[in-house]
């Protein structure tokens, strides 16, 4: 629709979110033919992979200020990475760990959402012990209703979701959080805090039953102050203090409230859904070391994300969804996978 008005300038935020790797590349492409009959575009994007491929010069911003702009033929990801967090990122290598028992099994799932594409048909799905398990897919494909099933809350059709070998009878979050689900949902602002609450508040709502939080039906407003201030400083947690309202925190801080929330209840399984979208590359870095050290210490990950670089870097299986049905890449490259995500065959 931009293009047909015949504009000189062309701004993409985040184009790419909702296509498949081989979609983003035919896009760029397009793109780069357009540049050589006088269009200027603005792409604007946090996957150093795509901006390193189809730009001319990069210019970074960090905390809404420009920091810096470079020739891409002189750039590389560290270089990128450098200006973006203002110092060398850490990698984050995923070591080779014998996996253990299954810790999460779907057997023969149906559930249905608002369309045929965004339902679950006849799911399986298995993670253990030391796993982390990807979710690759273009969103709107049933990555919504499998992350609500296993958060408890929704309930299958059909099928059953065993959780340590017990089948679950009872579909709530409160029930799944018993059981050692750590949940980080894909809308942090609605789904992950509740903003009229304090920093304090919100850390420990998981926590209501802890003795150390609640004796006797009233809250122990020093042990949370306390388990705040330790909790903000272990994971950075910036903003006005531990009585500000969560409302008040950047989307960043927000996230990492979350997995101080979660990563400190050591659950057995972790529902991570998009757990980087919208983080500067030093708050993604963090993120994908949290989940490396709870699959370290033996805990089944589930990573649903749309950035199919992240996927590929923290997964030990991957499994392509596509109209609400579970392919496993077995050994697939990139290309591969992306050619499972549009539903052809690899």
């Amino acid at each position: 629709k931009a293009l047909y008005q015949d504009v000189k300038i062309l701004v993409l935020d985040e184009p790419t979110a909702v296509l498949t790797p081989q979609e983003a590349d035919t896009l760029f492409e397009n793109i780069k033919a357009m540049t050589k009959d006088g269009l200027s575009v603005i792409f604007i994007s946090h996957k150093l992979r795509e901006v390193l491929t189809f730009s001319d010069r990069i210019a970074v911003l960090r905390h809404g200020e420009k920091v810096g702009e470079i020739a891409t033929s002189d750039a590389n990801e560290r270089v990128i990475a450098r200006m973006m967090v203002g110092e060398d990122t850490i990698e984050n290598p995923r070591e080779k760990i014998e996996i253990g028992t299954p810790i999460l099994e779907l057997n023969d799932i149906s559930l249905n959402g608002d369309s045929a594409r965004t339902s679950l048909n006849k799911s399986n799905l298995t993670i253990h012990q030391n796993e982390i398990v990807g979710i690759a897919g273009v969103s709107g494909n049933g990555q919504s209703v499998l992350a609500k099933l296993i958060s408890g809350l929704l309930e299958p059709d059909s099928g059953t979701l065993n959780i340590n070998g017990e089948n679950i009878k009872y579909f709530s979050p409160n029930e799944m959080q018993s059981l050692g689900v750590g949940r980080i949902p894909e809308d942090r602002h609605h789904d992950g805090v509740i903003g009229a609450m304090s920093v304090a508040e919100n850390l420990i709502i998981e926590r209501l039953n802890d003795k150390d939080i609640n004796s006797r039906g009233f809250l122990q407003n020093k042990e949370i102050n306390e388990n705040a201030k330790q909790l903000i400083e272990k994971y950075d947690i910036r903003g006005p203090g531990v009585d500000a309202k969560a409302s008040l925190l950047s989307g960043g801080n927000i996230q990492k409230l979350i997995l101080a929330r979660v990563f400190e209840c050591k659950p057995i399984v972790i529902l991570a859904n998009q757990p980087t979208r919208g983080l500067d590359l030093g708050a993604a870095n963090e993120v994908a070391r949290r989940l490396l050290k709870a699959r370290a210490r033996g805990a089944g990950i589930l990573l649903i994300s749309e950035d199919l670089d992240e996927i590929i870097a923290l997964s030990d299986r991957i499994i392509v969804i596509h109209n609400g049905s579970l392919t496993e890449a077995h050994n697939a490259g990139r290309e591969a996978i992306g050619l499972m995500m549009a539903g052809e065959s690899a």
